[in-house]
């Protein structure tokens, strides 16, 4: 059973040139959106952000290169390890970490959390195996979760239908209330999670886009497309991805869409509820 769920910020990266983010201006601001759920199996992570070691080691863990072009802040207080302390818990306390994908800014936190398991579809963690391109490079950072030692590896090609989404496989420990829906294209194995909500569905859906605008097909953000094109394993599928996410936010008002960068949707979820 699922009581609660906040929304954490777990990190910013303020690139230059807004545009090529959805955004206005000289100076972008993303930041990792990741979610706490409180359940009667523990704590569980949905994506965890950059890690302690990611601020205390930038260079080390992440390289020169992508730590000066991502601009990242360094602010420790916005690691999940420290904002899970704030809620007054343990970092053993966290029992499962539900992974969209191991990209940098979203596998930095497994680290932190060496009790946990990570549940993700296996085609992301063999990515991890085949560095030989820059993308995969740039994006995966072994050092991060290397030393794990709990892993859950799901097949993207078996599961059932949930709305107009295919494959789609819920933990068993969570009864259905939690389910990884495969949102090929990004990245080798991106997938979203999907929590029960005591009034429908909250619908993380990790990079599959960057600005909740984009949720409008009427939209258009060429500089946008561009990068989601570069950073894409394959595009055809990231753009098949995008319009199912699209069609889902025109016909179902019952499931909340949110993604992992959008700094606008973070804060409106954390904003304080009177």
């Amino acid at each position: 059973m699922i009581y609660n769920i906040h929304h954490l910020h777990c990190g910013t990266f303020c690139p230059i040139c807004a545009p090529l983010f959805g955004q206005q201006g000289w100076q972008a601001k993303l930041v990792c959106h990741c979610l706490l759920l409180e359940t009667d199996q523990g704590l569980v992570l949905v994506d965890t952000g950059l890690g302690v070691e990611d601020y205390l080691h930038p260079k080390q863990r992440l390289g020169t290169l992508l730590t000066h072009t991502a601009r990242i802040q360094h602010d420790l207080s916005q690691t999940a390890l420290k904002q899970i302390q704030q809620l007054g818990y343990q970092a053993s306390d966290v029992q499962h970490i539900l992974v969209s994908h191991l990209d940098f800014d979203h596998a930095g936190g497994i680290a932190d959390f060496p009790n946990a398991t990570v549940h993700i579809f296996a085609s992301e963690y063999k990515a991890v195996c085949n560095l030989k391109s820059l993308k995969n490079r740039m994006r995966y950072k072994p050092k991060q979760f290397q030393q794990h030692t709990h892993w859950d590896f799901l097949e993207p090609t078996r599961g059932e239908a949930w709305f107009n989404f295919n494959r789609v496989q819920g933990l068993t420990i969570f009864k259905d209330e939690i389910l990884l829906i495969p949102l090929p294209g990004h990245s080798a194995g991106h997938c979203g999670i999907a929590i029960r909500q005591a009034q429908g569905w909250l619908f993380f859906c990790g990079d599959a886009y960057y600005a909740q605008a984009q949720l409008d097909p009427k939209q258009c953000f060429p500089a946008l497309h561009t990068v989601e094109y570069l950073f894409a394993e394959n595009n055809l599928m990231r753009l098949k991805t995008l319009a199912n996410i699209q069609h889902l936010a025109q016909t179902a008002p019952q499931v909340e869409i949110i993604c992992a960068h959008d700094p606008i949707a973070l804060a409106q979820y954390q904003i304080p509820k009177a």
